[in-house]
């Protein structure tokens, strides 16, 4: 009979150690998962104010008309500079449902990009397009990133 309390004890200390391991475990998963919330979170504010930025400056760009041609290519390029490191993090690290826009939106930019650098102006129908297109896709973009976040298990 003096091995029954010594088993009780072994019983016990695995019971004590298995409910342990398993509360860590969970609180590790509880914070890797905020930690990978609050990235995405940043990097989704990251791209959308880039490319934000971009949009206003090709825009004021466009409204500049004495601009040579030289000067304008140059500041058409550096609008747009700021948008490379969050569209290829956000590659990296999101969903496809969230990649999938964000793309098209920054094409949309790049493309704005490119007809200002040519020439367009403030006001003619292509910038108009291009600048009307460029938005529907930022707020597409945005929707589809709110929906990510949205997705998160509660904490």
């Amino acid at each position: 009979m003096t091995w029954i309390p010594l088993l009780a004890t072994l019983v016990g200390a695995v019971i004590a150690m298995g409910s342990a391991l398993w509360v860590e475990r969970r609180k590790t998963q509880r914070e890797t998962t905020a930690e990978w919330g609050k990235t995405r979170r940043q990097l989704y504010a990251s791209f959308l104010a880039a490319h934000a930025q971009a949009g206003s400056d090709l825009r004021n760009i466009a409204a500049t008309p004495d601009l040579e041609a030289s000067e304008r290519y140059r500041q058409t390029r550096a609008a747009y500079t700021h948008c490379y490191m969050s569209r290829h993090e956000l590659e990296l690290l999101a969903p496809s449902a969230v990649v999938a826009p964000a793309e098209e939106c920054s094409r949309a930019v790049r493309m704005m990009r490119d007809a200002v650098s040519a020439g367009a102006r403030i006001g003619s129908d292509q910038l108009e397009e291009l600048t009307r297109r460029y938005l529907d896709l930022r707020l597409q973009t945005r929707d589809a990133m709110r929906a990510d976040i949205r997705s998160e298990p509660d904490t």
